[in-house]
């Protein structure tokens, strides 16, 4: 063997052996293991939520990898990821459904929301459950945890108020707000303490309590995400205080219209009995039908499959024996 071919040979080898050793120390990954039925794709998704108004959202473009399901596994690396912490999302997709496929409530919920960094190490041991995420052990991340408890806590008050009055159900809704305002404001952990605020529907209660957003903006002043500087601009939107005599005055002249308005929504909601047999995204579908909007508006706007939205509508059209949209109109 000639000095070059040795040279050459002993390259290769240095090369081959600092592959392994970089790739036996990549060992930052997000995995876990899921139970899906033969409905669903085995690939897994993750998304990276940019900003926190887009939680209900997907595109393509929000899709950052892809991981195949097999026996139950799934795993990807975090190598790539940005060193400090965003939120994320793990979803699913319906055989026949595009890859950017977002269900939201029911029995075919497809995602989980989580919190990572590119030093994250997670696993999610997704126990079988009526629902893909409903039974989900997160390791490794307290704040991945603390998101999934917020969300089954709302997913449960959205199952029990299904059937109560709709005066119950805002009094009911405003306790909610006001025990995710408490948790937000003792939480620890930041972008945690903002996804709380998130599904508060914080907007409509700035300007009733803006102290409280002033101190909680004062206890984080010194963070700089994306998700914080979206945040101060929305409140800032707010401070608007000089108009606040002539709104009350006009208000007192709109109250009348806005109570009748409120009573002739009411006249139009199907009762309970009906809304007891339609799903959470059925209910969402039947709203959009009785304002008169195709399959095709249903799709764009729910960010759901035009096969999917006839499954829905044709669900929705059994369970309440109707046969047509103008019925959905008369009821």
């Amino acid at each position: 063997m000639n000095y070059k071919s040795y040279l050459k040979g002993n390259s290769l080898l240095l090369l081959a052996n600092l592959l392994l050793f970089f790739h036996s120390n990549a060992t930052h990954r997000i995995g876990g293991s899921i139970q899906a039925d033969t409905t669903w794709n085995s690939v897994m998704y993750i998304s990276l939520i940019g900003n926190l108004d887009q939680m209900n959202s997907m595109s393509k473009q929000m899709i950052i990898d892809i991981s195949d399901i097999n026996k139950d596994q799934f795993s990807f690396s975090t190598d790539y990821l940005p060193k400090e912490n965003h939120l994320y999302r793990l979803h699913l997709s319906k055989k026949g459904d595009p890859p950017a496929s977002l269900i939201i409530g029911g029995k075919d919920e497809n995602h989980i929301f989580f919190i990572a960094n590119s030093e994250s190490d997670i696993y999610f041991n997704c126990k079988r459950s009526e629902t893909l995420f409903g039974n989900v052990n997160i390791e490794n991340s307290p704040q991945s945890r603390l998101l999934n408890e917020i969300n089954s806590m709302l997913a449960y008050q959205d199952t029990a108020s299904l059937y109560d009055s709709s005066l119950k159900r805002e009094l009911l809704q405003n306790a909610m707000d006001e025990k995710l305002r408490q948790f937000a404001d003792t939480c620890s952990y930041p972008l945690v303490a903002l996804y709380a605020l998130y599904k508060s529907n914080f907007e409509s209660h700035i300007e009733t309590n803006p102290g409280y957003y002033i101190h909680f903006l004062k206890k984080w002043e010194k963070e700089r995400s994306p998700y914080f500087n979206e945040f101060r601009k929305k409140v800032s939107i707010k401070k608007t205080t000089n108009y606040y005599p002539l709104l009350f005055g006009i208000l007192g002249l709109l109250i009348g219209v806005l109570l009748m308005g409120i009573i002739s929504r009411q006249m139009k909601t199907p009762s309970k009995n009906i809304l007891q047999e339609l799903t959470i995204q059925e209910r969402n579908i039947f709203a959009l039908l009785q304002k008169g909007k195709s399959n095709k508006e249903i799709s764009e706007e729910l960010n759901i499959s035009l096969s999917t939205v006839k499954s829905h509508i044709n669900s929705i059209f059994s369970k309440l024996s109707i046969k047509s949209r103008k019925e959905v109109l008369d009821i």
